[in-house]
């Protein structure tokens, strides 16, 4: 268990997100949303996305803080990333414009961070569960039918899973 992950299970209880056993192992799914001060953490913990007050929406590091990606909207007012039903990830402002949107599409999306450090959005329409109650982990996911429809750049490594 990383350090202070568990501080971080009990405190995080973000309405919308799809959680699989704790916080850090979680998608956001379409119709939901994640505001300032909330946080997506990869599977092992070690990255995050979240929305900078600045309106930036990144994926940081967690142990030194170093941005792994962002959309580099700081300036723009956004205050939400939100999984859009239509398949796209949208950065939006308080008055509801769009400040950046991803080139997804297509129902059946999500949206993760991978244990790698980058930013995903997921096509799991093929995607099956081995358990009835699924399992959204974005790693278990791709292993289980699920394809990258797009990715941010990676922070230090290459992708361990192909795009389709």
């Amino acid at each position: 268990m990383i350090k202070g992950q568990r501080l971080v299970r009990s405190l995080l209880t973000v309405s919308g997100l799809l959680f699989c056993h704790i916080a850090s192992s979680a998608v956001l799914g379409p119709g939901y949303s994640l505001t300032r001060g909330q946080r997506l953490y990869s599977t092992d913990g070690r990255f995050f996305a979240h929305v900078d007050d600045d309106g930036d929406f990144a994926v940081v590091r967690t142990a030194d803080g170093a941005r792994a990606w962002s959309t580099r909207t700081a300036g723009s007012g956004a205050t939400t990333a939100s999984m859009q039903r239509d398949g796209a990830l949208v950065l939006l402002t308080s008055d509801g414009r769009a400040a950046w949107r991803s080139p997804t599409g297509g129902r059946h999306r999500v949206f993760g961070v991978t244990s790698w450090g980058t930013a995903v959005v997921i096509d799991a329409r093929k995607w099956k569960p081995r358990r009835k109650r699924g399992e959204p982990i974005v790693e278990r996911m791709l292993r289980r039918r699920a394809f990258i429809e797009w990715q941010s750049t990676a922070f230090d490594q290459q992708p361990k899973y192909r795009q389709r």
